[in-house]
């Protein structure tokens, strides 16, 4: 058994993952695969298109093996501990052979190189970077800054800076994303063996439906401006549609971050000053930002544009507003994020899921939940994480016209998806 494992929003699973999975499969020679996937909040700062179940359903009917859960106090997180706490899942369950994902520049060479200096984080460049912090930068870009300043000082009298534009490298969402997977495995000392290649299809941010690959952020767009669904049958696999359909006609999707805005803004509205200061990076002024803006509009897009700048961008603004909505307090997110996930959750599997599951039962590091009934965290931390995995599913439900979901903690009731065939 060769075990490839993957990382993925799957929101929703369109051509570009279809291509992604086989790529991977192909270019590692894995016979089983495993994907981390996120829950009903995801990196960004927005809630999943369609619920963490419906995703999961489509992943496997596209060919995944097995879905497991990336515990919300990740996956609403900077890119960093997204990336640490899904490589320290996968590493954790003790069988991984190989990690695979795509990145705009598809050369692991040039990633492993940014991803030693950011993991050792040399004196000069730690300079560097507080100079530019100093600038008033935000950290993104003034670790970039200083990422291109380290490189030049290295290579002086050489054209090699030339071959590579760092700053180009480390403003793409995938690149950066693909470092912070690289970093993770430096920092566990993991043997898993990573590969990337280029990312196929539109750009991660682009809003335009193209025939063949399509971004989710477009697929995601077009919905939100509530156009005609079956246009969408050219840029998912036929499984996807089938599923995307289904919750249409059952209510449950899609969800949009708008979903959210009465309950957050007057989460927001009454919340003084110190109370912001409770969430994570909400700190330097920001959280002045946030008391002032809360009371001057009454909509999400206006509140994310009163409060942004060029320190504080769109999504850091986003993240926050998804942990107050979710009460994910800093002390919290650091206790998680010092201690890593307690538990491996499983939103589905096919048949080479089973060999896969039947292996971690002696081979996984962490507690394996397949039904949450059967489940006793073994700590305060645990149950801290699954009780806001259960919070976030509750909240999500909200915003859900099927009552079912809106009026039952559904982690409760949904089993794993199996796909025997």
């Amino acid at each position: 058994m060769k075990v490839l494992g993957l990382v993925a929003e799957y929101n929703p699973f369109h051509n570009g993952h279809y291509y992604h999975l086989n790529k991977s499969i192909e270019i590692t020679g894995a016979t089983h695969t495993v994907a981390v996937m996120s829950g009903n909040f995801l990196q960004r700062g927005e809630p999943a298109l369609l619920s963490k179940w419906q995703r999961a359903k489509m992943a496997i009917d596209n060919g995944v093996d097995l879905v497991i859960e990336l515990p919300t106090a990740y996956a609403c997180s900077t890119a960093e501990f997204f990336a640490f706490a899904s490589i320290n899942l996968l590493h954790n369950l003790n069988i991984v052979n190989y990690i695979a994902f795509a990145s705009e520049i598809g050369d692991i060479s040039i990633l492993k190189s940014i991803a030693k200096i950011l993991s050792e984080s040399p004196k000069t460049f730690r300079d560097l970077l507080k100079k530019h912090l100093s600038m008033g930068c935000s950290f993104p870009v003034a670790r970039s800054n200083a990422l291109l300043d380290y490189y030049k000082s290295l290579h002086k009298n050489s054209n090699q800076i030339k071959l590579m534009d760092i700053q180009s490298i480390i403003s793409n969402p995938n690149n950066i994303l693909s470092i912070e997977y690289l970093k993770a495995l430096n920092k566990l000392n993991s043997s898993i063996i990573p590969h990337t290649f280029p990312r196929m299809g539109a750009n991660y941010h682009s809003t335009e439906i193209h025939m063949g690959i399509s971004s989710a952020t477009a697929i995601r767009e077009y919905l939100r401006l509530d156009k005609p669904l079956c246009n969408l049958s050219n840029v998912m696999p036929l499984a996807s549609y089938k599923i995307l359909k289904e919750s249409y006609e059952l209510n449950l999707a899609p969800i949009f971050k708008e979903d959210f805005t009465d309950g957050l803004l007057t989460i927001l509205r009454r919340k003084d000053i110190k109370g912001f200061a409770e969430y994570f990076d909400l700190k330097e002024g920001l959280e002045n930002r946030f008391h002032k803006c809360c009371h001057a509009v009454n909509s999400l897009d206006d509140l994310y544009n009163c409060i942004k700048s060029k320190r504080y961008p769109m999504t850091r603004i986003q993240r926050i507003c998804i942990h107050i909505l979710l009460n994910l307090r800093e002390r919290d997110l650091v206790l998680y994020n010092k201690s890593g996930p307690q538990y491996v959750r499983v939103l589905g599997f096919n048949n080479k899921g089973r060999q896969i599951l039947k292996l971690l039962k002696s081979r996984s590091i962490l507690p394996i939940i397949t039904k949450l009934n059967h489940y006793t965290p073994k700590n305060s931390i645990a149950k801290g994480m699954l009780d806001l995995d259960i919070r976030a599913s509750s909240i999500y439900g909200l915003a859900m016209k099927n009552h079912d979901y809106a009026t039952k903690l559904m982690d409760y009731y949904e089993s794993p998806y199996y796909n025997n065939k």
